[in-house]
């Protein structure tokens, strides 16, 4: 069975993006309360050609677009206007429309809020992130900019970052640390190697590094990445009072403090300090960016005083992390798996988007195809992760085109698997009973998955135990094994909490099956 294992605790961690993404989210600039971030708006220029349509006001909203990286409707609009006024427009106009429209980044499809290196429409343009030839063009001309500016720490960090998206930790950590020794004290290398030693879970070379820079005790961006990473450790952070100070100091926008905030709050509500927790949460509210948005948003669920609508924050870029959650928690499956889909773009070498969006586009909503694709590409950067090889097992299992069961199958069970949590356990045991009902190996797979049922219950995971329950059940009705009437019975009487909208889709599925088969 397919799941989605939400983390148990979320801490700031940095996002890794390329620099020129990072730079125009207005994280890189100098920590000082005068200077703000960039805000990447048309809004102005939008508006007076809307009221105004004339080659003047389509050259401007031409030229916010180019800068901005946004791209909306009335922009088409303008460069249409444009062309069909060819002789009295300017050449260079021209050329900056060809720029925009062939933009390797992307650009051309980002709509208000969504800044992202790469933007696909279908899950078939999934497919250029398993593209292997075209991927490792992008490596070797990468690598050839490090050669030609030896000396250029962001290239070294761009080099790490596309070896990280390829699963190559050893070259991503060799080209890292080149970028480290280059500029020890840069925050966007910094950040950079601290997102990138947490995903290798190499946390005491993030601290070591963060440690070594000299103005850690003086930067917010940095401070909070400390407090981070010493929390996933179980460490308490030596620079937490600097980080107070830092606060209360004044001297620093409120954009500049949104994940020391968040980070401090989070610190705060873990010791009991309710009361102190929610005034940071709510400063890291006043001009938040995508991270502290998605920490507020999963605080939340934990703890019910905090109330946070992550849709309301219309002037965070890239809020989808947040957004994915929220669709979820209301059982919006749809909108939970474009913004995953979203959120694993923005982050192209992170687990969970790709769990999230193969477990919904998969079990919930029936797209198999989606959900290999999205396993496929998150494997590359992950190879070993053993809930997204579950994840892929299940859903080539269930989609009729069995052909790569019996790879997947393998790398799945050649993790060690006596080191994983007990409910992946479970979990493994219910994608393994599937698979050997599927091969025909009956008594094996009923095995399998009442070991899977009766391990849930032994935890008092009634969600684990319902869930195998489920889909054990689906397999016996397609078999049509003795056995189903006993597990159909269950399924009609299986009490479902609430907030679990998932399982009682799966269940509903189920009632159907039963009552177009009777």
């Amino acid at each position: 069975m397919a799941v989605f294992f939400e983390i148990k605790e979320r801490r700031v961690i940095p996002n890794w993006r390329d620099f020129k993404r990072t730079l125009q989210l207005g994280e890189l600039n100098q920590s000082n309360k005068l200077i703000k971030p960039i805000q990447l708006t048309i809004e102005r220029s939008t508006e007076d050609w809307i009221l105004n349509k004339n080659i003047g006001t389509a050259a401007d909203i031409i030229n916010s677009s180019f800068v901005s990286g946004i791209h909306n409707p009335h922009v088409s609009e303008a460069i249409q206007l444009v062309r069909l006024n060819n002789e009295r427009t300017s050449p260079s106009l021209h050329e900056l429309i060809k720029r925009i429209e062939s933009s390797t980044l992307g650009t051309s499809k980002i709509l208000n809020n969504s800044l992202l290196e790469i933007d696909v429409e279908t899950i078939n343009e999934f497919q250029t992130f398993i593209n292997n030839k075209l991927f490792h063009k992008i490596i070797n001309k990468t690598k050839n900019r490090t050669k030609n500016e030896i000396n250029n720490p962001i290239v070294w960090v761009e080099l790490a970052r596309l070896y990280a998206m390829k699963g190559n930790a050893r070259k991503a950590e060799n080209a890292i640390i080149t970028a480290l020794h280059l500029a020890p004290n840069n925050r966007f290398v910094l950040r950079s190697a601290t997102r990138f030693f947490i995903h290798e879970e190499k946390f005491d070379k993030a601290l070591f590094y963060l440690r070594k820079a000299e103005n850690l005790k003086y930067d917010p961006w940095l401070i909070s990445a400390h407090i981070a990473t010493s929390s996933i450790m179980g460490r308490f952070s030596p620079v937490i009072k600097e980080g107070r100070k830092l606060i209360d100091s004044g001297n620093f926008s409120d954009f500049d403090l949104t994940e020391l905030a968040s980070s401090l709050g989070t610190l705060e509500l873990k010791t009991g300090s309710f009361k102190r927790a929610k005034g940071l949460f709510n400063k890291s509210m006043i001009m938040p960016n995508d991270n502290s948005l998605a920490q507020l948003e999963w605080v939340s669920k934990d703890d019910k005083r905090l109330q946070i609508n992550p849709f309301s924050f219309d002037k965070v870029i890239n809020p989808f992390e947040a957004q994915a959650l929220e669709f979820y928690e209301r059982g919006n499956w749809s909108g939970a798996f474009y913004n995953s889909i979203k959120w694993f773009l923005d982050m192209p070498f992170s687990k969970r988007p790709v769990i999230l969006g193969s477990y919904i586009a998969g079990s919930l909503l029936k797209d198999k195809n989606a959900a290999i694709t999205l396993c496929k590409v998150g494997l590359q950067a992950n190879p070993k992760d053993p809930t997204m090889l579950n994840n892929m097992v299940y859903n080539i299992a269930t989609s009729g085109n069995t052909e790569m069961l019996d790879f997947y199958v393998q790398q799945m069970i050649g993790l060690d698997i006596n080191g994983l949590p007990d409910a992946s356990k479970i979990t493994y045991q219910a994608t393994l009973g599937l698979v050997a009902l599927k091969k025909g190996q009956l008594e094996l797979g009923i095995d399998l998955y009442k070991r899977a049922i009766q391990n849930a219950t032994n935890l008092k995971n009634d969600y684990l135990k319902n869930l195998a329950i489920v889909h054990f059940a689906n397999e016996l009705i397609n078999l049509k094994l003795p056995e189903q009437y006993q597990y159909i019975e269950l399924v009609k009487n299986m009490k479902i909490e609430e907030k679990d909208k998932d399982l009682q889709l799966i269940k509903n599925d189920i009632l159907d099956k039963i009552r177009g088969e009777s």
